[in-house]
């Protein structure tokens, strides 16, 4: 017997959002099956692990991933929305590791 209640799908965005992230030289890890409110991505960027929540222009958060956002102790999960919106989020990774906004461990 199957432990998945559904099959969770993926965003019709999904695959451009992907798309992006790789151009810009970054790891993507697709999450989105994993279910339980999960993130849809693990994006490694300039030496960080960032969790992305791909949403459609108006698309909202499920309860379920509310409830994980809420209880998560990591680094505040990304939105994106469109690829200008990963592009946007790369370029604020790099400035701040550029800039030493974030020590060597990303905990700044």
């Amino acid at each position: 017997m199957s432990h998945y209640v559904y099959a969770p799908k993926a965003d019709s965005n999904h695959a451009e959002i992907v798309k992006a992230y790789e151009e810009l030289f970054c790891s993507v890890v697709e999450l989105h099956k994993v279910g339980f409110g999960c993130p849809d991505l693990m994006v490694g960027c300039a030496g960080r692990t960032e969790l992305v929540e791909v949403k459609t222009e108006h698309g909202q958060l499920e309860p379920s991933q509310v409830r994980f956002q809420t209880h998560w102790r990591g680094s505040k999960v990304v939105i994106v929305r469109t690829p200008i919106d990963a592009y946007n989020h790369v370029l604020n990774i790099r400035e701040k590791q550029a800039t030493g906004k974030w020590g060597t461990n990303g905990k700044k």
